[in-house]
């Protein structure tokens, strides 16, 4: 029978890791750069293991995510632009104190919050956003 085990990494890991992520065609580029604490102060390596050998890694790293904005309906646009101005700086002053380098948001081409926000240095992510909730996976088990 096979032993598996979940740890954090090691730094006798790093160079078998990085080689595996470097040869790794499906792995982009800027994925391997945001793995570095230079770029991600908050990064954490965890590894799988069978029998003793790695079988998987996986970087991790926290960012915040901005699910959505609150504005006072009262308020003219030009003051919920500097509100909205004010928020991203105080965030990302908040951010940047605690090691958080990426904020994301979730939005559509054609609402003004997601064109703003590609004026203001976010940029649209190619890919598809695959999301674990695990409130709901936690939810569902104490049902049983």
């Amino acid at each position: 029978m096979s032993e598996w085990s979940f740890r954090g990494a090691q730094p006798a890991d790093a160079e078998q890791f990085a080689k595996w992520a470097a040869e790794n065609p499906q792995v982009d580029a800027a994925d391997l750069l945001s793995a570095r604490k230079t770029e991600n102060p908050t990064v954490l390596f965890f590894a799988v293991e069978k029998d003793g050998v790695v079988q998987a890694f996986a970087p991790l790293y926290l960012q915040m995510h901005l699910p959505h904005l609150g504005f006072n309906p009262e308020a003219d646009g030009k003051d919920k632009l500097r509100a909205l101005q004010m928020m991203i700086d105080g965030v990302s002053a908040f951010a940047v104190q605690y090691g958080i380098r990426e904020i994301t948001t979730m939005s559509k081409d054609e609402y003004p919050i997601a064109q703003w926000a590609l004026k203001h240095d976010f940029e649209l992510e190619p890919r598809q956003l695959l999301k674990l909730n695990l409130t709901r996976l936690m939810e569902a088990a104490e049902v049983k």
